[in-house]
């Protein structure tokens, strides 16, 4: 029965000619509709990315993303970074009020995706920075095609995608506004071809 029920999956897929639409996780299985992460982008060393941080977090702003295929979510933020700490690294601090922060507290694997901002801007500030989650679906409401970086969630519209491993974490309070630091470890940096 369970071949059967495969046979009938590629040949509708083949009919449909959506045999490449699909993005694959690590075990070859269709994640997303769309366009798979290598089809769109070219991966990099992380010493090889030649952008300011200070503009490229502090202006024009990132998506954090952390979940599974089936349930994730994203949140805008302004503020964090990447460097050195005995390997590449990157860093990001989140308000345990927000909807992503349980995402980064139980996955493994978070992505900061950056995007031109001339034309992503109003969805970074109005729908991933201006509502949660837990109320809208961002994915709907933004247009945007989650695409399947093996591991991590990020979107086909990113210039520039980096995928962590979360490490080291730290409760911080700052100016009486507490925050959880995630330090996480580069594997990955995808740049638009």
């Amino acid at each position: 029965m369970k071949i059967l029920a495969c046979v009938l999956l590629v040949s509708l897929t083949v009919a449909l000619g959506m045999s490449s639409a699909f993005a694959q996780d690590g075990a070859g299985q269709n994640v997303f509709p769309g366009p798979a992460l290598t089809d769109l982008y070219r991966r990099i060393a992380p010493k090889e990315i030649g952008e300011n941080p200070i503009r490229l977090i502090g202006d024009d702003w990132m998506l954090i993303t952390a979940g599974t295929p089936d349930n994730f979510n994203s949140m805008t933020a302004s503020w964090g970074g990447y460097g050195m700490w005995r390997r590449p690294m990157a860093f990001i601090l989140v308000h345990p009020s927000r909807y992503t922060y349980q995402f980064l507290e139980r996955e493994e694997v978070f992505t900061l995706s950056f995007y031109d901002p001339a034309i992503h801007r109003q969805a970074l500030r109005n729908i991933f920075g201006g509502t949660s989650g837990r109320d809208t679906d961002k994915v709907q409401e933004s247009g945007f095609t989650p695409i399947s970086t093996n591991p991590g969630i990020a979107y086909a519209e990113a210039r520039m995608i980096i995928v962590c491993r979360k490490g080291f974490t730290a409760d911080t309070d700052s100016e009486g506004r507490a925050h959880k630091l995630f330090f996480g470890e580069i594997l990955s940096v995808w740049v638009r071809k």
